[in-house]
């Protein structure tokens, strides 16, 4: 768990803002990297190009998966797959869609979640693949009349708890 948290904190930290991990202690000398024990409370820890956040542990772990997942594009109800690089909007009226998501490392053994409410529900993915070969996935999703409007984050999870997000990339509108 700990470490699927700070795969999250590597894409997060490229914009700037880093969540600590680690933390903890432990009375048997163990740690190394990260620290013994459970980690402490999260603190938001903003950090600018080059600058330096001391008196803190920050742990950043390197990707497990080669490639290492990168959902680039996204998009909903295209024809024959497309998608891009800016995402899409699916209305909340159509009730069900389906989204296409390509980049390097995707599969459809990802687990995947939409941030927000909880109010639109995920179905099984399947493997595609890009006219220029680039691997991605679909998925279909439902919605109800009364999901919440606003842009939506797409988060990805492989089986070696390695994490991509496509951010705010699913925008739902009436």
């Amino acid at each position: 768990m700990n470490r699927a948290i700070c795969s999250l904190l590597s894409i997060v930290s490229s914009i700037g803002f880093v969540t600590a991990c680690g933390g903890g202690s432990s009375s048997s000398g163990g740690g190394g990297g990260g620290g013994g024990g459970a980690p402490g409370a999260p603190a938001l820890v903003t950090v600018t190009a080059g600058a330096t956040a001391s008196g803190i542990k920050i742990s950043v772990f390197s990707p497990q998966s080669s490639p290492t997942p990168n959902a680039k594009f996204l998009g909903v109800n295209f024809a024959q797959g497309g998608a891009t690089v800016t995402g899409d909007t699916v209305s909340r009226a159509q009730g069900s869609a389906t989204v296409t998501m390509y980049g390097p490392g995707l599969t459809s053994g990802m687990k995947v979640s939409i941030t927000g409410p909880g109010d639109i529900t995920v179905g099984a993915l399947t493997a595609i693949t890009a006219s220029d070969g680039t691997p991605g996935v679909q998925f279909p999703i439902t919605l109800t009349n009364a999901t919440a409007l606003g842009a939506r984050t797409v988060v990805m999870q492989d089986a070696k708890n390695d994490v991509t997000t496509f951010s705010g990339g699913l925008e739902v509108v009436p």
